[in-house]
């Protein structure tokens, strides 16, 4: 069980730090950027620990199960839908970047059209399978690439061009308060363990051991993200890239490697990542809407995989079209709105499982009494 908690809060970790996260905690270095990873340490930590041990009082149960136990429908009704949206527009947002991505770095002579389209059919087809084929593909995924990220790591503090000076810089800056929209940002990659809101369904028993290595994974591979392309880009230098992680990894080389550059292996990973990512977020997302649609568009088999197909489709569609019009400069404004608005409906959601798995004990308690 804790290593499946692992994957899903490692996957989060690992896709967010290479994507928007450091981009906008870097444009602010010198504004409050190290504070807020020191405080999303605690942060995030105190959300997942939260929220995991709250859940794990509802063994086998996903939101949809355990709100039906407390709230009545007009109430769970938009929750469910607005937390499945929420969802959904997570994996939007990165399938959108990594076609930008692909089409600049990897492919330029194709069309972001087809490569947008090729990926939205893609995670659409993979986001309506069975949430243990989805489950086991991320075990898969994490085991074989996660020690090509740790060897991709090793290069990078190991570079003799690396500048530790330009990462001292920064201690300078570590007492400067952040605002609502770095802590947002610095806090998103801790989001993984949210996941089980629904895949809590798939396991008898919620018991994660070695919780203590959530804080410990997550200012290691915060703080990699920020100092890495300090230390490889400079610490003025860095706020001019558009994708800071990409071009700090195109810095390094193999010299006796079969790939000499680096970022292409890197790029390569992270096409496996980022498309497993969006399919847990949106199949989560589906699900979540599935949790407050009539019975009979979901008991049976057919109509369900039918309604799958229909929100997948409707996914696919406004992604692609939003894709299509929009650009960096107007994804990085849209997400760090989004990111605002997570932050808070994240911490509302943490407090509300709280409450409810306080009221589940006491009813069992004076059941147990009666």
């Amino acid at each position: 069980m804790t290593r499946y908690y692992f994957y899903f809060y490692l996957i989060c970790m690992l896709i967010n730090t290479i994507f928007f996260v450091p981009r906008i905690l870097l444009a602010q270095r010198f504004d409050g950027a190290i504070m807020a990873l020191i405080a999303a340490v605690g942060i995030g930590t105190a959300l997942a620990v939260t929220f995991t041990k709250s859940i794990g009082r509802f063994p086998g149960k996903g939101l949809p199960e355990i709100f039906a136990g407390f709230m009545p429908l007009p109430i769970r009704t938009p929750i469910l839908i607005f937390m499945g949206i929420m969802w959904i527009i997570s994996g939007s947002i990165i399938i959108i970047a990594f076609s930008f991505i692909t089409n600049r770095y990897l492919s330029p002579e194709t069309s972001p059209q087809l490569l947008l389209i090729c990926f939205c059919g893609i995670c659409s087809w993979a986001s309506t399978r069975k949430a243990s084929s989805i489950i086991s593909v991320t075990e898969i995924i994490i085991l074989v690439n996660l020690p090509i990220v740790a060897f991709i790591m090793y290069k990078s503090f190991s570079q003799k061009l690396f500048d530790w000076d330009s990462v001292k810089i920064m201690t300078d800056y570590v007492f400067v308060k952040p605002s609502w929209s770095l802590l947002a940002a610095a806090t998103y990659p801790f989001s993984g363990y949210i996941n089980f809101a629904i895949y809590n369904r798939y396991f008898k028993e919620l018991k994660v051991t070695h919780l203590w290595l959530v804080p410990v994974i997550g200012a290691f591979v915060l703080f990699t993200s920020i100092v890495v392309p300090i230390g490889l880009l400079g610490t003025s230098a860095v706020g001019d890239y558009l994708y800071t992680w990409i071009s700090a990894a195109d810095t390094l080389r193999m010299q006796y490697g079969f790939i000499e550059r680096v970022v292409f292996l890197f790029l390569f990973i992270y096409i496996g990542f980022s498309l497993l990512f969006v399919t847990i977020c949106w199949n989560i997302g589906i699900q979540l809407i599935c949790g407050c649609l009539p019975d009979r568009l979901t008991k049976k088999k057919r109509s369900r995989i039918v309604t799958y197909w229909c929100i997948a489709g409707v996914n696919a569609a406004v992604t692609f079209w939003t894709g299509v019009l929009s650009n960096d400069k107007g994804m990085i404004n849209f997400v760090k709105i989004w990111l605002n608005l997570r932050l808070g409906s994240e911490i509302a959601l943490v407090a509300l499982m709280a409450v409810l798995a306080w009221l589940h004990v006491s009813r069992r308690r004076n059941r147990e009494h009666a």
